[in-house]
């Protein structure tokens, strides 16, 4: 499948929200390979970008779902444009496997034009009010 629909909790007011998170290699005419925010024993926010969704079936009928993703790191690379709680994160060059279960919402990383640095991406955190309070807590 090239979807995948998480509802989580927002800390902003507590209702319930859901993202839409893509994954299609050919999603009107050009790539759209997702970034999402997860669950993990690392302290502070995790990313990754997901490439590949899967939908498994256990001889014992069990089912659940597994994405390919690549992680982000912290960067101590620093961009040209720079400004207070600017976050910056690259892109991890290994694939890994996670459970959808383990993420919590979609996240905007958008590419640093850095003289051809295309592995660092800024974190968005004013997409809304939720992606504003999680970044500012960390």
């Amino acid at each position: 499948f090239k979807c995948v629909h998480i509802t989580y909790q927002s800390l902003e007011d507590w209702r319930g929200l859901r993202d839409i998170i893509r994954c299609n290699p050919l999603f009107h005419g050009h790539t759209r390979f997702n970034s999402l925010l997860f669950n993990s024993d690392s302290p502070g926010m995790v990313f990754a970008r997901i490439y590949v969704l899967l939908h498994c079936t256990l001889e014992s009928k069990h089912q659940f779902d597994i994405a390919l993703v690549h992680g982000y790191r912290r960067s101590n690379g620093k961009p040209r444009t720079e400004w207070a709680g600017c976050q910056v994160h690259e892109e991890v060059s290994s694939y890994s496997l996670m459970l959808i279960d383990c993420v919590i919402r979609g996240a905007l990383l958008t590419p640093v034009t850095n003289g051809g640095k295309e592995n660092l991406h800024f974190l968005v955190d004013t997409v809304d009010p939720d992606m504003f309070l999680r970044a500012n807590q960390s």
